[in-house]
């Protein structure tokens, strides 16, 4: 009986180990980090004991990691919470077992003996229970399942706890990681002729964390957040969800937030592609952008390429109308059943309403060059200058072109021999259809202008 007793007071001060209840939530954000929460079905002493708690990322941050029951929160008391990061251990796999059976040799007369056993305890050398009674002797080897040894690969935390509720409760641990991320990925395909182009966008989640988590219900948290840490980029491999669902979303703090639509397996070292919105038919802008400086002592005058700029309104009307993140964006022209890659650039955020504008690079057919027929300065801070902006259009169809001249200072102009605006407090904006020039005379605008600065 002395030995039976002692037997249940180290059963209720050792570590138990805890089983999944229900799948992982994930907030992923745009940095690099994640919030993960869990929750576990444990067994848990009565009074004070130590729960173990394997299977955690290699990124977690150990700082971040906090434990509470979900059955009974007021009966649950986190004392200290000690994590273990050297990875596998014989020591971390002895307490890793705790409760569970093994196989052990022990020592027989000259050789040994193999035999089933059930750790009691993680104590040098272990408690066993074997054939129904309790042996504390010499072991001279512990052998383990296979499949138990990878989970113990991953670093595990320790918690004193003093519990007054039930053994079996549910409870809840979360904790920040690194190296699990998502970023936005959108193709835009335009047609050759006219008419509706045609938008997907895909969010691509990434998980290099050191730990597979399946299944996970994820959120994706788009918005400028503060990153500490820089990831460490490598290459992974990719799934893609094979279906559309729709993603719901919703305001969360300055902050948008989207949430996929059913739990997914989010392995270590691969990526996951899951479409934002089912693919939209927008109506795109076009339009070749130039951006000259009025104010220009030199004057001259010099040769300028034009940007290419596309734009299109998110709005539901076009099949969108949902706040868009910021991402990368590839343009594809289709022509004659063949799809060509013609440019990338970064896509800002875009809320509801507004539009979205991007530059995909320089245009090729087209190109203006800024001549100064006068520059002066009129006194201590004032200028007064002209210039001719000379438009060549070698394409075979007329093309539109955005010429913004910045001028500083109050300024105003004095004559132009086409249409402007003020764009802005320092832009000046000319917006002309050139047609096609060919090898003969440009197009040209000129205007004067006077500033002080």
């Amino acid at each position: 009986m002395k030995v039976v007793a002692k037997a249940l007071i180290l059963f209720a001060l050792m570590p138990i180990p805890p089983a999944w209840a229900g799948p992982t939530h994930l907030l992923l954000r745009q940095d690099g980090q994640a919030m993960v929460t869990e929750t576990r079905a444990v067994s848990l002493p009565q009074g004070e004991g130590t729960l173990l708690l394997p299977d955690l990322p290699t990124s977690m941050d150990p700082s971040t990691l906090r434990l509470r029951s979900l059955s009974a929160p007021s009966s649950l008391t986190v004392r200290g919470l000690s994590t273990e990061t050297e990875g596998l251990t014989p020591a971390q796999l002895l307490h890793s077992h705790v409760g569970r059976q093994v196989e052990v040799l022990l020592p027989e007369g000259k050789g040994v003996v193999r035999t089933q056993a059930k750790i009691l305890a993680a104590t040098q050398p272990p408690l066993l229970l074997i054939d129904g009674a309790i042996y504390a002797g010499p072991v001279d080897a512990v052998i383990y399942p296979g499949e138990t040894v990878i989970p113990s690969l991953l670093p595990s935390a320790t918690a004193l706890v003093r519990n007054g509720g039930a053994q079996r409760q549910e409870v809840e641990i979360s904790y920040l990681a690194r190296e699990i991320s998502w970023r936005m990925d959108y193709a835009l395909t335009l047609p050759k002729a006219a008419g509706p182009s045609r938008l997907e966008g895909w969010a691509v989640l990434e998980n290099r964390s050191g730990k597979t988590y399946a299944p996970a219900e994820v959120e994706l948290l788009a918005g400028e957040t503060n990153a500490p840490r820089p990831l460490v980029g490598r290459a992974l491999m990719a799934d893609a969800m094979p279906k559309f669902a729709s993603v719901e979303s919703q305001d969360v703090f300055e902050h948008h937030l989207y949430r996929l639509p059913r739990p997914v397996e989010l392995t270590d070292g691969r990526v996951l592609l899951s479409p934002l919105f089912p693919p939209a038919n927008v109506e795109v802008s076009r339009r070749l952008v130039g951006n000259g400086q009025a104010l220009n002592a030199s004057g001259g005058s010099s040769g300028e390429r034009l940007n290419v700029v596309l734009s299109f309104r998110n709005i539901k009307a076009q099949g969108l109308g949902m706040a868009l993140p910021s991402g990368h964006i590839r343009v594809y022209e289709n022509a004659g059943g063949a799809t060509r890659l013609v440019g990338e650039a970064q896509l800002e955020r875009s809320a509801v309403g507004e539009t979205a504008e991007f530059t995909v690079g320089a245009a090729f057919n087209v190109n203006v060059e800024r001549v100064a027929t006068s520059m002066d300065k009129t006194g201590k801070n004032g200028w007064r200058g002209a210039w001719e902006l000379r438009v060549r259009n070698s394409g075979k169809t007329a093309r539109r072109v955005v010429l913004r001249e910045r001028i500083p200072g109050a300024w105003k102009i004095d004559r132009a021999t086409a249409k402007w605006r003020k764009a802005s407090a320092e832009v000046l904006e000319f917006e002309l259809d050139v047609p096609p020039t060919g090898d003969g005379d440009p197009l040209t605008i000129g205007y004067s202008f006077t500033t002080e600065l």
